[in-house]
């Protein structure tokens, strides 16, 4: 083993600081700085370039819209109208008016929509666009199924008793519809008649034409409330009342069967009771004692 201690070391070899001395090496940092900086431009040139496509094609895509809007081939020439009965031409005008002109694309089909349904006679309708210059409108009209009498006055109603319209005289024999009196009742063309009176009237008008035998132009239902419900036919009166109607027209065919055998002419019949009939006898045509013909069931 060798001894150290006494091993000279020579001058060169000695430092004559005792301080420890640290240097600093960078390996490629300059590289990495430059890479950086390249890869920034890049992205900066990407979003750049989006950037100008996005307005390129918003640009272009503009001008096809204005194309579009301005091209003459798209101006709506005409409107195709489908299911149209009763509006007149006057209607159909104010309606689809606003078509006239218009590029198809820019007309508003809705407000025409609500236009026609603001018509009484239309119950529904549908508007859609016919490429390239053309609008078809179909129609769903309302169809008069009565008359609603309020002593004043004479309405169209439909089969959900909406109001269509207001006859004159000389349309009354153009429309050999039943009648619904109602006295008094105020309403306007567009509206529903609500009240109750009428309801029981449909009632009694949907039974009568189930059962078949009566001439629905010649009945007149009197319909001021439920409770006084009654039907005028062939000149007789047939008090019903509110409702069990298929039951009582039953037992009003059972009784007019009675007096026709009988040979008496009524004036009119009470089914009001709920198993009682009263037919009141016509003055001056019945022989014998007794007004009335009663007959229980």
């Amino acid at each position: 083993m060798r001894d150290y201690k006494n091993v000279k070391v020579p001058k060169s070899y000695r430092n004559t600081s005792n301080r420890i001395t640290v240097k600093r090496v960078d390996v490629g940092r300059s590289n990495a700085h430059t890479g950086k900086r390249i890869a920034g431009i890049g992205g900066l040139l990407l979003n750049v370039a989006a950037v100008l496509t996005f307005a390129g094609a918003g640009f272009l895509g503009w001008q096809v819209y204005q194309g579009v809007l301005h091209a003459d081939a798209l101006v709506v020439s005409g409107v195709d109208v489908k299911g149209v009965r009763q509006l007149t031409e006057a209607d159909l005008k104010d309606i689809v008016g606003a078509f006239t002109g218009q590029n198809i694309f820019r007309v508003d089909l809705e407000a025409a929509a609500r236009r026609a349904r603001a018509n009484p006679w239309v119950r529904e309708v549908r508007i859609h666009r016919s490429l390239p210059n053309r609008i078809t409108m179909v129609f769903v009209e309302r169809t008069p199924a009565m008359v609603l009498d309020t002593g004043s006055a004479r309405y169209l109603l439909d089969d959900e008793g909406v109001i269509i319209e207001r006859l004159v005289k000389e349309q009354a024999l153009a429309w050999p519809l039943p009648v619904v009196a109602i006295k008094d009742y105020q309403g306007h063309p567009g509206d529903q008649v609500t009240s109750e009176g009428m309801a029981e009237a449909m009632q009694l008008l949907a039974e009568i034409s189930a059962r078949g035998g009566w001439q629905l132009a010649n009945v007149t239902i009197k319909a001021n409330s439920p409770d006084s419900l009654s039907v005028v036919y062939a000149d007789h009166e047939f008090k019903l009342g509110s409702g069990r109607y298929a039951e009582k027209l039953r037992r009003l065919a059972e009784v007019l069967a009675d007096v026709q055998q009988r040979g008496i002419e009524i004036a009119y019949v009470d089914l009001r009771p709920e198993r009682q009939a009263a037919a009141m006898v016509k003055k001056g045509r019945v022989q014998g004692p007794g007004a009335g013909v009663r007959k229980k069931h």
